[in-house]
């Protein structure tokens, strides 16, 4: 009796241990306000945060400014903050190649990800990765995007099939 209980309890726990988590990027950027990447395999969609005195915060925004020294930053919460920026953004591809001194280093054209545990961003004068508009004005940012990141050891992290598609109602103002 106690062999069989034994087993099945073993049964249960390896299933539950090993059953498949939905990894479907199901973000196509056709629908507005959307964002998600893999993070070395691993689906990435930001979460909503509690904002002060309780209340929820957006789980990512984005910020872009046309002017003369032009600039685009995207981010995203939950489990990694997700940072891109990239400086005189233009539609069509653009390359990663800066490596970025801090989530606000609003100064170079790069990408981090991080949490409280790790941090990895892009390097300087590599091809680290690209960020491809599809679309690109004060009210809409549609694209995808792909990154090697590094670490202070040379350790890489992936980010593949970054997708998103940002309106004004998630823009930072």
């Amino acid at each position: 009796m106690k062999t069989t209980f034994l087993k099945t309890a073993l049964l249960i726990f390896i299933t539950t241990m090993f059953s498949c988590e939905d990894n479907t990027n199901t973000n196509d950027s056709t629908g507005k306000d959307s964002f998600s990447c893999y993070v070395n395999g691993k689906l990435y969609i930001p979460s909503a945060g509690t904002g002060i005195g309780g209340g929820d915060i957006r789980p990512f925004n984005w910020s872009f400014d046309e002017g003369s020294n032009s600039y685009i930053n995207i981010q995203g919460g939950g489990e990694y903050t997700v940072f891109i920026n990239i400086i005189n953004p233009k539609k069509g591809i653009n390359n990663l190649k800066e490596e970025l001194k801090h989530s606000l280093d609003y100064g170079h054209t790069g990408m981090i990800v991080l949490n409280e545990i790790i941090y990895y961003n892009t390097k300087d004068n590599q091809n680290n990765g690209t960020i491809t508009f599809t679309e690109l004005t004060n009210t809409k940012a549609i694209g995808t995007f792909e990154c090697t990141l590094y670490n202070d050891n040379g350790d890489e992290l992936k980010v593949t099939n970054g997708k998103f598609n940002l309106s004004l109602d998630s823009r930072t103002n």
